[in-house]
């Protein structure tokens, strides 16, 4: 998601926590419309920008649309087990319908890794590396990216997870810069080295979306 639109959520949570810290305005009766609206916007932004069906981003979307339908007493909280399971199937296999990538599986110069009710461990030996996406949905992707050689001066990391997790190594001759991310009830663990001693002047760009998940990035 674009660090404008992150930006704007910030701010408005920052408002509206002002509001209520002054008795001005109680955002609790808000909270269930706003977490679920914040997860709407940030899958449909995603896939506009991107220009293709995105499979993290349409569950993001999803889940944000159920739990509205649930804070507008459309459905009853009861009833979300039983529409998530058979909707994130119907997301899987619009996914493959209609997107780009499948599941994962471990070749060396893969671009698209997918982790979806399990765990993929992926190793790249690509010696002309640009970019790679890493999503994790209910999973697990264990991602080494420790023997890639860059083929220009940059190359571009995007690294999801919703109720997963992603950990991905990354070599420690490059210097690895966190560009953007969005987290959502989740974390993000940044343990790379010092960036500033890295003296080969290529950079590894890494941008990330986690909803209730984990990622860990590492050299």
């Amino acid at each position: 998601m674009g660090k404008r639109i992150f930006g704007l959520l910030i701010i408005l949570a920052g408002v509206l926590l002002l509001l209520d810290n002054l008795n001005i305005y109680p955002i609790k009766d808000l909270f269930d419309y706003l977490w679920p609206a914040a997860l709407v916007l940030i899958g449909v932004y995603s896939m506009i920008e991107q220009r293709r069906i995105n499979l993290f981003h349409l569950i993001i979307t999803t889940i944000g649309l159920i739990f509205l339908a649930i804070s507008f007493n459309l459905i009853e909280r009861e009833s979300i087990v039983s529409l998530i399971v058979p909707g994130i199937i119907i997301l899987i296999g619009l996914s493959l319908v209609f997107g780009r990538r499948g599941f994962s599986v471990n070749i060396s110069d893969k671009n698209d890794i997918v982790a979806v009710f399990g765990k993929t461990k992926h190793k790249s030996n690509n010696k002309q590396f640009e970019k790679i996406e890493i999503s994790s949905v209910f999973g697990s992707a264990d991602v080494d990216l420790s023997e890639i050689e860059l083929k220009g001066d940059k190359a571009i990391v995007t690294i999801n997870s919703v109720f997963g997790g992603a950990d991905v190594r990354f070599p420690r001759r490059y210097a690895v810069k966190v560009r953007g991310g969005s987290p959502v009830f989740g974390g993000f663990d940044d343990k790379t080295s010092n960036q500033d001693e890295k003296a080969e002047g290529k950079v590894i760009e890494v941008n990330y979306s986690v909803v209730f998940g984990a990622i860990e990035i590492r050299d």
